[in-house]
């Protein structure tokens, strides 16, 4: 069984790029949240997830307070996470270690460069 990423952006072009990308790459199930409420409700469904890509600027939370919450879940506290952010600066704020993304990637960022950083935290 494929492992499953969860892709959380708000713009559903961006996100569905990253879902067809990973899953032609990869072997995995992409599922792609356009809300950030969307893609808590599956992580707390008890739905096994190996990994996250989110964006930085979602409503309702941030990519970090995302972050954050998710890692406050008993079976995610070491989830693997890839941030895309257009802020040049995202990478220096000040936020808890355990709200921290393992990879951060600039816009204008390369399917290609997004699906080795999956496939690099999945292994």
């Amino acid at each position: 069984m494929p492992k499953m990423v969860v892709i959380v952006d708000d713009s559903d072009s961006v996100a569905t790029a990253v879902a067809l990308a990973l899953e032609a790459s990869l072997d995995v199930r992409a599922v792609v949240a356009l809300h950030p409420k969307t893609a808590l409700k599956l992580f707390e469904s008890g739905t096994e997830i190996s990994a996250l890509v989110t964006d930085l600027s979602l409503p309702f939370l941030d990519g970090f307070q995302l972050i954050e919450t998710l890692r406050r879940l008993p079976s995610y506290q070491r989830l693997p996470v890839v941030m895309i952010t257009a802020e040049q600066d995202a990478g220096t704020r000040a936020v808890p270690p355990d709200c921290r993304p393992n990879v951060i990637l600039s816009k204008p960022f390369s399917l290609k460069e997004v699906c080795s950083v999956v496939q690099a935290l999945l292994a």
